[in-house]
């Protein structure tokens, strides 16, 4: 009898280690029921049913945080394709493919492992690798969810064509796709974007070096470090919370809206500190029009640039601006009689059909390449984080314009002679 006691007791010990464990080998299937855990405990990754679905998914979740207890899931496996029943199988063969039930469910490996190993990183990446290697051969950061957690890249890897983007849940209860998802768009100046199926529903503005450009001044909490990266490797934004105890998330939510939470050890709660959109001008991209400009401090919040009227004045007094503004006066590209008027907006105006030229850090070389173009409608300084680095000039219409208290970037917007003058916004809108 002590002998049963001590074998129970024995092979208690053993299915609590491999259920604790971090590493998945090719031999050792994950079932349902069963959770690897990261070394530190910080996160935990097992089947689980979202809300009040019976469907089964594998997804990574926090497992501690100082101060409380969440379920908060941050990645999901197998979210266009959930299993029916508590059967399921995540397992890892002996080439380093992960399978779930024998179904591979994202892209893996393009080279054979000799020894793979799976293994949950306490900073909630799931990585293949070789056993004896800590270079990875695959990892669930470079297939993001809704979340980007500290160290994870949203972009771009130009070398393999990697897009990481996140998309949304459907609802609470179901991971699944859903209506939005956030990119980086490579085109003119790099920005994030915010689709819903293939409408640009709003945009964060072109990384400004301290900035996105759409962003008011972004909260830095504690030491959390933001930064982009744009080079001919990788283009991608990313947050950094490393070497401190600082845990924070960004989330692409089911209305579209991108959130930042920190997790508050005294209260136990996640904390809102940045939402995004923050105001009524960026709920909707171009709220305005070609040449409108959108302010929150005023009332109406559309206007047109001087030198320009509403394109359809008899829909402006019932708030819809979306038609925009049409120029009082076309310019002269031959006569060479335009000139410039300086704004300054809270961001810079869609920058998807912008030209940049890196190389040139004089204003005055910036206009001199617009007026030598006769499709040039604007030009500004791309980079406003030293005494300005690269010129941007648009050669379409000036979408997406914003104005606020935090107004920053000056954009000279070309005018024909005549509708030049000292610039200011018109009270109200012309109709």
């Amino acid at each position: 009898m002590a002998q049963l006691v001590t074998g129970l007791i024995f092979l208690s010990v053993i299915f609590g280690y491999s259920n604790a464990a971090d590493t998945l080998s090719s031999n050792q299937p994950l079932r349902d029921g069963q959770t690897l855990v990261s070394a530190k405990e910080t996160f935990a990754l097992s089947f689980f049913s979202p809300g009040r679905s019976k469907n089964r998914y594998v997804g990574i979740w926090y497992n501690k945080l100082p101060g409380g207890q969440t379920t908060t899931v941050v990645w999901v496996a197998n979210r266009s394709s959930p299993l029916s029943g508590t059967n399921g199988s995540l397992e890892l063969n002996g080439n380093g493919t992960l399978t779930i039930n024998s179904m591979i469910f994202l892209p893996m490996p393009s080279v054979t492992l000799d020894n793979p190993v799976a293994q949950l990183l306490d900073d909630g990446n799931f990585v293949i690798r070789e056993a004896n290697s800590c270079e990875f051969a695959w990892q669930s950061f470079d297939y993001p969810t809704d979340t980007l957690l500290s160290g994870m890249k949203l972009g771009w890897d130009l070398r393999t064509g990697l897009n990481r983007n996140l998309t949304s849940w459907r609802s609470k209860d179901d991971p699944s796709p859903g209506s939005y998802h956030a990119s980086i768009d490579l085109t003119g100046i790099p920005q994030i974007n915010i689709w819903s199926g293939s409408n640009k529903k709003r945009r964060t503005g072109p990384w400004t070096g301290v900035k996105f450009s759409n962003l008011e001044e972004m909260p830095r909490p504690y030491s959390l470090r933001f930064g982009f990266v744009n080079n001919k490797d990788e283009v991608y934004y990313m947050f950094n919370t490393t070497g401190t105890k600082l845990v924070c998330r960004g989330l692409l939510d089911q209305s579209g809206m991108m959130k930042n939470f920190a997790w508050i050890e005294s209260t136990g709660m996640w904390n809102l500190y940045l939402n995004y959109p923050m105001n009524e001008c960026q709920e909707y991209y171009s709220k305005c029009g070609p040449y409108g400009v959108c302010d929150v401090d005023v009332w109406p919040m559309c206007r047109c640039l001087k030198g320009f009227k509403p394109k359809s004045p008899h829909e402006w007094p019932l708030m819809d601006a979306s038609s925009g503004c049409d120029r009082l006066t076309m310019l002269d590209c031959k006569s060479n009689s335009n000139g410039f008027m300086t704004i300054t907006l809270a961001a810079l105006p869609e920058t998807s059909n912008a030209i940049v030229y890196a190389n040139i850090s004089q204003l005055n070389e910036c206009r001199d390449r617009c007026l030598k173009n006769c499709s040039c409608t604007a030009y500004a300084t791309a980079n406003i984080s030293k005494a300005g680095l690269g010129c941007v000039i648009w050669v379409t219409e000036l979408l997406d314009m914003q104005m606020s208290s935090h107004a920053l970037q000056d954009v000279f917007v070309r005018l024909a002679a005549t509708d030049l003058g000292n610039y200011k916004l018109p009270d109200q809108f012309n109709c």
